[in-house]
């Protein structure tokens, strides 16, 4: 019996090995969505892993707990530590609450605080398929992001509505074209649901402060995401150059530290960084042809 248990327990900790070494081969070679889910389920696994050890640590003699496990990793599995795991599970399960929670009172709280007003969908953008509000707010900064909140739409019904916010001062900065283009950037974060799970995921990595290695892959997804909407956008507006002059602009601007999701993805040093490795792949879609800019652009 006690076999099986252990057995039964190893199962899905080997399919979680499994889909992070696929992840891993995939990560720098797809854009696909498909990824970033997988990715979701990874880190909702490791929440649960995390949590569970935490709690093994904690009930086995605190820094000695951590100096048998890092010796005996599989001692976690024994069967004497199923309630752990059930404990773990809905410590877990928690976290996640509270994250979806501080996310939803997040978005809520910047909609009273920067009271944001309604602007016109750019004609060059492909009108949304889903629920989705694009709204600019006045701000000394130049930042655009976007959030998803769970609301009742018209018919009364619980659903999700995607926000676009743009600040004023982004705004001013740029062209029609270069707006159009960031406005496309957010779409794409909207498509892959990354105000539903990037944003989330981003709030339980700083929920759950005591494991950097969730830190880490919440901030890496963060990366990839930004590569991936840039994409998004070209295959929208077809104006690479308009979106890597937009990521030129607000990297040479006083951009925000805030730990929000923003245009440029984080703020500070490190977003300007990232910002010139998205605008070399922009420039370098532009030159191969394949997107053929209209005039102006």
């Amino acid at each position: 019996m006690g076999t099986s248990l252990v057995a039964f327990l190893y199962l899905p900790v080997l399919a979680w090995v499994v889909l992070g070494i696929g992840l891993l081969l995939a990560y720098g070679r797809s854009a696909s969505t498909v990824v970033f889910r997988l990715a979701a389920v990874f880190l909702g696994v490791w929440a649960l892993l995390a949590t569970t050890a935490l709690l093994w640590v904690l009930t086995n003699g605190g820094w000695r707990g951590v100096v048998d496990l890092a010796q005996s990793p599989l001692l976690v599995f024994e069967p004497r530590y199923a309630p752990l795991w059930l404990a773990g599970a809905v410590g877990a399960f928690g976290v996640f609450v509270l994250a979806f929670l501080m996310n939803q009172i997040v978005g809520r709280g910047l909609l009273v605080v920067l009271r944001p007003r309604p602007l016109p969908w750019p004609s060059g953008v492909p009108p949304p398929e889903s629920p989705m509000r694009l709204l600019g707010y006045t701000s000394a900064q130049p930042d655009a992001f976007t959030f998803t909140l769970v609301q009742r739409n018209d018919d009364g019904r619980l659903g999700r509505c995607d926000f676009i916010l743009v600040s004023s001062a982004l705004q001013d900065a740029l062209t029609p074209a270069e707006s159009e283009a960031v406005v496309a950037h957010e779409v794409g974060h909207t498509r892959a649901l990354d105000g539903r799970y990037l944003t989330f995921f981003r709030t339980l990595a700083r929920t759950m402060r005591w494991d950097p290695v969730l830190a880490y892959l919440a901030d890496r997804l963060t990366v990839r995401e930004e590569f991936r909407a840039d994409l998004n956008a070209v295959g929208l507006t077809h104006r690479p150059r308009a979106l890597a002059r937009a990521l030129y602009k607000v990297s040479r601007l006083p951009s925000p530290s805030r730990s929000l999701p923003s245009f440029l993805g984080v703020g500070g040093q490190r977003g300007r960084r990232q910002a010139a490795e998205r605008i070399r792949r922009l420039v370098r879609l532009a030159e191969s042809g394949q997107y053929p800019e209209e005039p102006g652009a």
